[in-house]
């Protein structure tokens, strides 16, 4: 693996860290700060929204000035808006103001992250098409996907350690890694020359060649918003567990799907090296299994099972949708996809919270069954129907 990669997955291993260092401590937070379940659930979501408007602009722009500057923009902004974010929560735990204007500055700050969120992962995606070619791109997308995994393991693990001398510390972490991610894009990444576009780009969310990837990729993160949501809840009613139980089950769960995530895309870089369209239908079908295996069986070892399977499956549709999307454009769109596809994140943590915990209010059953449908149709699309990229991506195989 040359230089280049390796600082690209350790720029992303890094904003995946800051970001699972907090998500442990959101829910707890929230009740010290005595704000309610929706001004939580308010101020996470203009933050998302911000994170998928913003997202198509980062890789308009590391197209235009290049992949490094926006990958160090994005850690300056986000360690700027984590700095904000910890001295209004400083600031709220002191109880010297009042409570809506914690939730105001709580949000403004949330939204200022969400504006730099996805410029990291936009220019990284779009640097590592640069690099690699068409043989190798998913393997280079595999890089990242790995790299993501890795960050979805330790961030949780180690917020869990650092919590235990305060609520606020995992903050105060996040803005270290931030900073050191900016350091190391900053003076270890190397600046590949800008080209100036040689047509008017003309590739949106709207792109008949992108819309099969980013519907993909949008149904991945509603999936993974899902499981890391409603199942918390589908635990705790089907095995009777209380509270703090059903945290550490779904703890070691999400763990389980962080590490298979790694490892499967570590495969797909050394020994697989599967093609895009591959990639995804094996994804799906691995979702379906393992969402059955969840819905058929009520039991923890059963549960830890379905999660790793799910695991498996969202380390094969992570790599497949980003080598799929650059490859559906020419070189002058790459950063536009990428950032795109970094905007499907933010659209599938929208919805997919929001719809999967009422359906499951109707029927606790039905967010999975109708993700499984979801799934199945996903693996059809990309099996049998063209999707006007010829092969669907498979030059590289």
């Amino acid at each position: 693996m040359n230089r280049t990669k390796v600082v690209i997955a350790i720029s992303i291993a890094l904003s995946v860290l800051a970001t699972t260092l907090i998500l442990p401590i959101l829910a707890p937070l929230i009740r010290e700060l005595h704000l309610s379940v929706s001004q939580g659930g308010l101020m996470l979501s203009i933050g998302s929204i911000v994170m998928v408007i913003a997202a198509p602009f980062w890789g308009a722009v590391s197209d235009r000035f290049g992949r490094k500057a926006v990958i160090v923009a994005g850690f300056l902004g986000i360690l700027t808006g984590y700095t904000l974010y910890t001295l209004v929560v400083v600031v709220g735990l002191s109880g010297g103001v009042a409570v809506t204007a914690v939730f105001v500055a709580l949000t403004a700050t949330r939204a200022f992250v969400g504006a730099f969120l996805s410029a990291v992962p936009a220019g990284a995606q779009a640097l590592m098409a640069d690099i690699t070619d068409a043989r190798d791109r998913s393997g280079g997308m595999a890089v990242i996907g790995a790299a993501t995994g890795l960050g979805l393991i330790v961030g949780p693990a180690v917020s869990g350690f650092l919590v235990t001398g305060g609520i606020t510390r995992p903050l105060f972490a996040a803005i270290v890694l931030c900073a050191l991610g900016a350091v190391v894009s900053l003076f270890f990444l190397e600046a590949t020359p800008v080209r100036k576009p040689s047509r008017i780009q003309k590739t949106s969310l709207f792109s008949a060649s992108l819309r099969p990837w980013l519907v993909a990729g949008i149904l991945l993160w509603v999936a993974i918003a899902t499981v890391q949501i409603s199942a918390g809840f589908y635990f705790q009613d089907r095995l009777g567990l209380r509270s703090n139980e059903a945290s550490r089950m779904l703890s070691l769960a999400l763990t389980l799907v962080g590490t298979a995530m790694f490892t499967v895309q570590f495969l797909q870089l050394r020994v697989l090296r599967f093609a895009p369209r591959v990639l995804v239908i094996a994804g799906a079908g691995l979702w379906i299994a393992g969402l059955l295996l969840l819905l058929s069986t009520a039991d923890a070892a059963s549960y830890y099972a379905a999660y790793a399977l799910m695991g498996l499956a969202s380390g094969f549709l992570l790599p497949g949708v980003m080598a799929g999307a650059s490859l559906a454009v020419d070189h002058d769109s790459q950063g536009v996809a990428a950032g795109l596809v970094a905007s499907s994140q933010g659209i599938g943590f929208i919805i997919g919270p929001a719809v999967s915990t009422a359906l499951y209010e109707w029927d606790k059953a039905l967010p999975f069954w109708l993700l499984a449908g979801l799934m199945a149709l996903l693996a059809v699309k990309f099996a049998i129907i063209p999707l006007g990229v010829p092969r669907l991506g498979d030059a590289e195989s």
